[in-house]
């Protein structure tokens, strides 16, 4: 593998060598969610959408959990390199490895004893909670090895081995596509054989991962000296904006699905499910973006290289912003296509579904660029502004907006909710990076201007 030096290399050679390895690794998810939706909505029908939508919170919580961990102990690990402290770095990663795992299991034993109750409160009802619990029990059993996998992909990032994330990723991925519609068509198994399939592309991502720590300078040697419980906090400091996106992403999923059986019925219920996919990809390709900037920024920003840093958030700002029209685009021009890849659409699901989707997917040119700065205020030590854009995007306008509108406008409002959320979230950010003269705003007050 080539070995590039973040700290001197070309900053776009840099850059577009992390790019294409990080979104494979975070499209991990929303690939393994995509495929299970495609063949359900095929082989199971409308209500296996919606049962697969309504489990959905489950995978974003467990994404949530392994990136607050994983960017968080990243993040450090690429500050403490570009400062030279390969010892500190290697602390960070043991504790977060410790602390990661630990968590998993003690949620993964509640989460099974409790499931049903869960997936009735996430709303579950008589037609839905079978083929929710088919799903959901397969995919339960093995909750630590989803959060493994986002956990491991930021981490070995950080280390420099984008190369390994992407190999594990499309491997873990094309084993799933292959068994998801092996399992649902020619041997008949259902929603359970759409979790099996998703389950053992899972354990196949995290094990191709693992081989980075077969070669002798990478294995891991645990010890009172390697953990750190001190280092716990900073490494949650760092990753929280991370685990709220994602925790939120999944919060808006269970607001919109009561919201809009509410107002709209079930065939909204089907046409939130495809749209909640097409989410999920985009959120994956800027979460790529953002990702693959990290790890330099953060190098950088630790060694004081400012003007790097400058640099490579103008090439992820280009990027996702070419990235987030493109993908509008496409909605926009194939909507009924997009639907009837997804479910055989009558002509009432049709009805809601184009319009639907075209208002709600215009938040593609909008969010991918908060996901990046989002990503950057984490990355140059603003923990705390990239927390308070992840609640106020993901909580706090998305709640108060889809309680409050629907209520005194037509119900199709609710498909414009999240873009009017990003698009507030954005004017507040511009005005933050214009009215800070901090050294750290300096990059993202110069990439608004030129915008």
């Amino acid at each position: 593998m080539e070995k590039l030096n973040l700290l001197r290399d070309k900053e776009s050679k840099v850059f577009f060598h992390y790019l294409i390895p990080a979104i494979c690794s975070t499209l991990v998810t929303s690939v393994y969610l995509l495929v299970d939706t495609l063949i359900i909505g095929q082989g199971v029908g409308a209500l296996g959408i919606s049962a697969l939508n309504i489990f959905m919170p489950f995978f974003l919580i467990f994404n949530g959990l392994g990136l607050l961990f994983g960017i968080g102990s990243g993040i450090l690990i690429s500050a403490e390199d570009g400062m030279g402290n390969k010892k500190k770095s290697n602390q960070y990663f043991i504790t977060g490895l410790v602390s990661v795992v630990s968590l998993a299991l003690v949620l993964s034993l509640i989460w099974n004893h409790y499931l049903e109750s869960l997936c009735v409160f996430l709303g579950a009802n008589d037609d839905t909670i079978g083929l929710v619990l088919e799903y959901g029990k397969c995919i339960m059993m093995f909750a630590p090895v989803f959060i493994m996998s986002n956990y491991l992909a930021p981490i070995i990032r950080n280390m420099k081995n984008p190369k390994l994330v992407m190999c594990g990723v499309l491997t873990g991925s094309f084993l799933n596509i292959i068994l998801d519609y092996v399992f649902v068509f020619p041997m008949d198994m259902g929603m359970f054989g759409a979790a099996l399939a998703t389950v053992i592309g899972s354990v196949t991502t995290v094990l191709v991962l693992s081989t980075h720590f077969i070669k002798k300078q990478n294995r891991v040697k645990i010890n009172k000296e390697t953990i750190s419980l001190k280092l716990v906090a900073p490494i949650l400091k760092c990753g929280f904006s991370s685990l709220i996106m994602e925790v939120a992403n999944g919060f808006v999923i269970f607001i919109f699905n009561i919201q809009i059986l509410k107002y709209i019925g079930n065939n909204g219920i089907v046409v939130y499910g495809i749209i909640s996919n097409c989410v999920l990809v985009g959120l994956a390709l800027f979460n790529g973006v953002a990702q693959a900037a990290q790890p330099i920024i953060a190098t950088n920003f630790g060694a004081k290289e400012s003007s790097r840093v400058k640099k490579v958030l103008k090439y992820a700002m280009i990027t996702t912003t070419i990235i987030g029209i493109s993908l509008f685009a496409v909605v926009f021009l194939f909507t009924g296509q997009v639907i009837q890849i997804f479910v055989k659409a009558n002509a009432e699901i049709l009805s809601v579904g184009i319009p639907a989707l075209r208002l709600y997917l215009s938040a593609f040119c909008i969010m991918n660029i908060n996901i990046l700065i989002s990503g950057y205020f984490q990355s140059v030590g603003k923990e705390k502004i990239a927390i308070y854009v992840s609640i106020v995007r993901g909580f706090l306008l998305n709640i108060i907006l889809a309680f409050v509108l629907p209520s005194v406008l037509p119900a199709t409002i609710l498909w414009a909710i999240v873009p009017i959320s990003e698009l507030i979230t954005l004017i507040g950010i511009a005005f933050y990076a214009k009215n800070s003269s901090t050294i750290e705003n300096t990059a993202l007050n110069e990439e608004f201007i030129s915008a």
